[in-house]
């Protein structure tokens, strides 16, 4: 007998006689069989398939088999799969999907930003689909997407900035436990942030010594260009408008343009003053070189309560950890490794070993999850550039 059922109730033992999919959806040579591996089960879902049709006289039928599957996990991957909730995979896992969806959404806002200067409207529902994928692979593992924002060229930063700042923005909401519909929010605010700059002179915006008096009162208005700008398009938010108005303001009433203080500025708008400073201090620039995160992150404890709510400094530590992805570290045993996962424990990440600092020779790449050695820390935090190596 044949029957259609929902690939939440599909089972090993049952017996596929329809996958509902075309032969390029899914992995398999036949589109009938019998399933007898779960990693066969986890590649249908991993495909996108939503229902079966199964042949109950050569397999299981579903009123018979009444077990949950064995592997607890793969229950959750397939609730995740059937409800569009992003499963949760390792960095490296997502590592492919996030540098699709990174290099999207910077082609993406540099089009946006040329055709704003040509004086056309910004529509959000083409912004919508650049931040769903971002912010869906935010949600299976934010460090794919937070490593990836530290590779960056120094010309193209305006176009790279905005993409980060709105990585680093949806990161920051995700380790709050915000909801889901505010993490989509607040990276909007983030990738439009500085959408004004289209109105900054050329040769104000790119200008690589330092800004008259002059020429900076004229930079400064890139905020209130930004904030025109989104109100003037259709289903803008109040926390996407706040953070494109308020990411300059300062704690103290030290920033611009309104010299708001305190809780005068939106949680929102405090957060990514934040995440402004800490993605422009970690950039390469044509005028200075970017600061190791692990630097950054303690200029951001010593200017909390000035230019920034302390308690959101230390949500935001939270969020990208002490040794944020990316980062090139010491261990105890004499390797240099690169940060690719952040673990609950901050100081034990998940690090690729690929250097012996003894012999000054390359060793083979290997995934070393160091809160399962307690032997082995991270002395300190290293450079790139002093040890000419590239991770």
């Amino acid at each position: 007998m044949l029957k259609k059922i929902s690939v939440t109730e599909l089972k090993e033992g049952m017996y596929i006689n329809d996958l509902k999919c075309g032969w390029l959806n899914h992995p398999f040579a036949l589109n009938r069989f019998k399933l007898e591996k779960a990693s066969d089960l986890a590649k249908i879902i991993s495909a996108g398939v939503k229902s079966i049709e199964i042949d109950t006289n050569k397999g299981l039928d579903v009123f018979v088999e009444k077990r949950e599957p064995r592997n607890s996990q793969l229950r959750e991957a397939i609730d995740q799969r059937v409800n569009n909730k992003p499963t949760k995979v390792t960095a490296l896992e997502e590592l492919g999907k996030a540098k699709v969806a990174f290099a999207q959404a910077g082609e993406f806002i540099s089009e946006m930003m040329a055709n704003v200067k040509m004086g056309q409207h910004i529509e959000l529902e083409q912004v919508n689909p650049v931040i769903n994928k971002l912010s869906q692979s935010i949600l299976r593992n934010p460090n794919a997407l937070l490593g990836l924002s530290r590779i960056r060229s120094m010309d193209i930063y305006t176009f790279e900035h905005s993409v980060s700042f709105s990585i680093l923005m949806m990161a920051f909401a995700k380790s709050m436990r915000l909801s889901d519909k505010i993490i989509h929010e607040v990276g909007i605010g983030g990738l439009l942030h500085d959408i004004g700059k289209t109105l900054t002179p050329d040769e104000i915006l790119n200008n690589p010594g330092k800004l008259t008096l002059e020429e900076f009162v004229i930079m400064k208005e890139h905020v209130v260009h930004s904030r025109k700008i989104l109100q003037k398009t259709k289903g803008t938010s109040q926390i996407s408008m706040d953070i494109a108005a308020q990411h300059h303001e300062k704690f103290d009433g030290n920033g611009y343009p309104l010299g708001l203080k305190g809780d005068q500025i939106s949680r929102y708008g405090q957060m990514s003053a934040i995440v402004d400073v800490y993605d422009a201090l970690t950039a390469d620039r044509c005028y200075h070189v970017g600061k190791e995160p692990s630097e950054v992150l303690k200029l951001l404890v010593k200017w909390g309560g000035a230019h920034f709510n302390p308690s959101l400094v230390r949500e935001f530590i939270q969020s990208v950890g002490i040794y944020p992805p990316d980062s090139l570290v010491m261990l105890s045993n004499q390797h240099l490794a690169k940060v690719i996962d952040i673990n609950e424990n901050m100081l034990k990440p998940i690090v690729e070993v690929f250097l012996n600092v003894k012999t000054r020779s390359y060793i083979p790449r290997k995934l070393l999850d160091l809160s399962k050695f307690e032997a082995i820390k991270i002395l300190k935090v290293e450079s790139y550039a002093k040890w000419n190596v590239e991770a």
